[in-house]
C-alpha cells in the first residue's frame, strides 16, 4: 500500500498541477468565504460530511500547491492530492452552476 502512496504522490508532484491545485483550493476557499450560506448544512443541499470535505480539499490543495511534501506515507496519504482535486473540481463545479 504504501507503494501505491508514494507513486500516486509521485505522479502528482509536478509544478503545473502544483499550480492548478493551489489555484482551485484559494478559489474554493474564496468562494466559501464569499457566500457561506451556499455551503452551510442547513441553507443548502450540502451535508455536514460534505462541508468537512471541502474544508480538507482546500487544506490539502494549499500543502500540496505550496510545494510541502509530508515525509511519511501516512500524512502522504492524509493529504493525497488527487482525491483532493476531484473535491475541489466538485465543489467549484456547486458553486459556479
Amino acid at each position: 500500500m504504501s507503494i501505491f502512496i508514494e507513486h500516486l504522490y509521485r505522479l502528482m508532484d509536478k509544478g503545473p498541477l502544483r499550480a492548478l491545485s493551489l489555484i482551485m483550493a484559494l478559489s474554493l476557499a474564496g468562494c466559501v468565504f464569499w457566500e457561506p450560506a451556499r455551503f452551510a448544512a442547513r441553507t443548502s443541499s450540502l451535508a455536514v460530511w460534505q462541508g468537512l470535505f471541502l474544508i480538507w480539499a482546500v487544506c490539502a490543495g494549499v500543502v500540496h500547491g505550496t510545494g510541502f511534501r509530508p515525509r511519511r506515507i501516512r500524512w502522504q496519504a492524509f493529504f493525497s492530492p488527487l482525491p483532493a482535486f476531484v473535491i475541489l473540481g466538485a465543489g467549484l463545479y456547486y458553486y459556479f452552476l
